[in-house]
């Protein structure tokens, strides 16, 4: 021990003094909800990351100064920052991983309202609504209970116009205010003895009292929520419907081809949910699956097997 203490004696004072010098703090401690910094760490730890959030980032193209990032960033502060502060309380591999998916899950939320706030897709998209409720949806949901009906991401309100003749009331939803506004331009407080309830959502939760929905519905949007969003909204579900209430939601299975990927580039804007992740979703949310099929080219998509039509529904209790 004295000779390790002559040693240490021994030592230029600078050297000494730097041995005793505090670390500085990581970026992500000192700016904790901006996503550059995590994403920045990310990459730096990127071989001590599990697999998945490796597949995730390359697949996303994650970098801190990529376009979507620096475009979106406020969104994502606002909407994770909370969680990101908490996260870099300790930023081990764990937190990192679970940073990148609170990142993705908003930056795709963003990107997927951004994409839907202009009116051009769903004026294109209304002539076909018909053809698509009557051969494929109205088979499958007609023995529901319309009764009080919750639809997810109303768009300019193609699927409200045939929901409204089933139900008593709509709550109807979406991320974007503009889509909202224009779905109360057209049918008002009240339409034929269905009354209509207009709420914004934050991107991933149901802005509604819980066990206070007969039906939830959502037609040709979830398709591109990316499977972090699509498994929140499966639990919001579950707080949502009523026992014995189910819910009609029409997802992507491009996961299949392509997971932990980004909408943005995949086939029809599709996202990286499959048909296996909604039934185990629905399985831990302790919901159940009522009818569930693949649909591709025979409904009219462009590739078969493209996305997934599921029932789900919550059991009464015994």
């Amino acid at each position: 021990m004295s000779e390790l203490n002559a040693k240490l004696r021994s030592l230029p004072a600078r050297i000494f003094k730097n041995m005793n010098r505090k670390m500085p703090a990581s970026p992500v401690k000192s700016a904790p909800r901006d996503p550059r910094e995590w994403i920045k760490l990310a990459r730096e730890k990127f071989d001590l990351l599990p697999m998945r959030t490796q597949e995730l980032m390359d697949r996303h193209e994650l970098v801190p100064d990529a376009n979507a990032v620096v475009f979106f960033k406020d969104d994502i502060e606002r909407e994770a920052g909370v969680t990101l502060e908490r996260l870099a309380a300790n930023p081990e591999p764990a937190a990192i991983a679970q940073a990148i998916d609170e990142i993705i899950r908003w930056l795709t939320v963003s990107q997927c309202a951004h994409a839907h706030r202009e009116g051009l897709y769903f004026a294109h998209a209304e002539p076909h609504m018909a053809q698509q409720w009557e051969r494929i949806i109205w088979p499958i949901i007609k023995e529901e209970d319309f009764t009080s009906t919750l639809e997810l991401a109303c768009g300019h309100g193609r699927n409200t116009e045939f929901l409204r003749r089933f139900a008593k009331s709509i709550d109807v939803i979406d991320v974007n205010q503009v889509c909202v506004d224009a779905c109360r331009e057209r049918f008002g407080s009240q339409r034929d003895g269905c009354s209509f309830r207009y709420r914004v959502t934050s991107g991933n939760q149901l802005p509604v009292e819980s066990s206070s929905i007969s039906f939830g519905y959502s037609w040709d949007s979830m398709v591109h929520f990316d499977k972090l969003v699509v498994r929140d909204y499966v639990f919001e579900f579950a707080r949502a419907l009523k026992p014995g209430g189910s819910a009609f939601l029409h997802h992507s299975n491009y996961g299949t081809i392509a997971p932990n990927s980004s909408w943005t580039k995949n086939h029809g804007n599709r996202s990286d949910m499959t048909a296996e992740l909604m039934r185990e979703y629905v399985k831990e949310a302790g919901l159940a699956i009522k009818f569930q099929r693949l649909s591709g080219r025979a409904d009219g998509w462009g590739i078969d097997d493209l996305d997934c039509l599921t029932l789900l529904f919550k059991p009464v209790a015994s």
